[in-house]
């Protein structure tokens, strides 16, 4: 199968030949050259120093379709016909197009595609995202409205598509408005990831880890608060902040920095910036003791399979699919959202019971073992194969 791949992720130049990409992004492409004959990439350009492309290609049988330089979102849709029709016109060894949603560009694929297969997948809601839009100034409100706008042509759209999902919330929501619809997990993970111990917490200091976005709505204000709290009661423990924001200027770092100060705890909150998926990140999970992710909305987060892959407990909050894929005591702590003490008193039973913290480790890694690259993308093309000739 000939097999054509879009996401509104910009490609990076490396030489002549060399193509960069984020790495959560970059080792899903290359697995999934591998599992086709060949791999069109529709992706745009981006600027020669992106710090966000960290991760070259290695797949040999990829070919990008650049259609050209990002621009923003709004000038993306206006736009979509003299950005995809042609380029979507000369894919004429392409047998279906695969197209990661939700992006700006997704509901105009199907207006270009001239017979080619169209399939969606899904892995997130821009309507989670409108709804934790709140006091907004102008230019937030129309960025709302461009959202909402976006999410009903995507609805729209998907009503004579196939559909592929990664959550259960997803699942949900669209298997009454697609034509037909599978859910298949999205991870980075691949067999060398694993890393096996028995225990955590061992050492003077309890080292909090969280990877992702750096983003108020992940609850890092809470995650910050329950550091301060756990440092009160006598607990010594360091928060690691390990991921990137999308704005160079960094607000919510320096929000983040300003509580801490405030809290006087400054040198427990650790801010390791951006890591590339593999052995650099990986790093970050092992030295850790504890893996803390209370977000307020998600699909459901690559990293939890990451850090339960590197033997890390790990408290999740009970939003989106975390609570279909995960259950409680079992094989994480889940916790309500937006909550400091919930974080706080998770962290404290985690600490204070070894065989709790010891069967998580146990149980995640088992979890984690399901949801490697080489399980999950020979699924999704196996899937895409399917709904192909149906």
């Amino acid at each position: 199968m000939n097999l054509g791949f879009y996401y509104h992720t910009a490609i990076m130049r490396n030489g002549d030949n060399g193509l960069m990409i984020p790495s959560y992004l970059g080792v899903f492409i290359d697995s999934l050259a591998s599992y086709v004959d060949h791999l069109y990439l529709v992706m745009h350009e981006s600027k020669s120093d992106n710090p966000e492309a960290d991760y070259t290609l290695t797949a040999k049988n990829i070919t990008w379709v650049n259609l050209g330089f990002k621009t923003p979102a709004w000038h993306r849709a206006i736009n979509h016909k003299s950005i995809l029709k042609k380029k979507l016109g000369d894919l004429k060894n392409c047998d279906t197009i695969l197209v990661r949603s939700p992006s700006p560009l997704a509901p105009y694929f199907g207006k270009y595609l001239n017979g080619k297969k169209l399939v969606y997948m899904i892995v997130g809601d821009y309507g989670e995202s409108i709804q934790n839009m709140k006091n907004l100034n102008f230019r937030e409100k129309l960025i709302k409205y461009f959202l909402k706008y976006n999410t009903w042509l995507f609805e729209k759209c998907i009503e004579k598509t196939d559909v592929i999902v990664n959550s259960t919330m997803l699942y949900e929501k669209y298997k009454t408005k697609a034509k037909s619809i599978h859910q298949i997990r999205t991870t980075t993970l691949s067999k060398s990831d694993f890393f096996e111990r028995e225990n955590t917490c061992q050492e003077a200091v309890i080292r909090l880890v969280y990877t992702g976005r750096v983003d108020p709505q992940k609850g890092l204000f809470e995650l910050v608060e329950a550091t301060s709290a756990l440092k009160q009661n006598g607990y010594n423990v360091e928060c690691n902040i390990v991921g990137w924001e999308s704005s160079l200027q960094e607000p919510v770092k320096q929000s983040l920095q300003a509580l801490a100060s405030e809290l006087g705890i400054s040198e427990n909150v650790i801010f390791h910036g951006r890591k590339k998926v593999g052995p650099e990140l990986n790093a970050m999970y092992r030295m850790g003791d504890i893996y803390v992710i209370p977000s307020y909305h998600e699909g459901f987060p690559r990293t939890i399979w990451e850090a339960m892959a590197n033997s890390l407990p790990v408290v999740a909050t009970t939003v989106g699919s975390i609570p279909s894929y995960l259950s409680n005591e079992i094989n994480a702590l889940l916790i309500a959202p937006k909550s400091t003490q919930a974080i706080s008193d998770a962290v404290v039973q985690l600490i204070e019971n070894a065989a709790l913290r010891k069967s998580l480790i146990i149980e995640g890694q088992k979890l984690a073992k399901e949801n490697t690259l080489e399980y999950q993308t020979q699924h999704l093309v196996n899937t895409i194969k399917h709904v192909a000739i149906t």
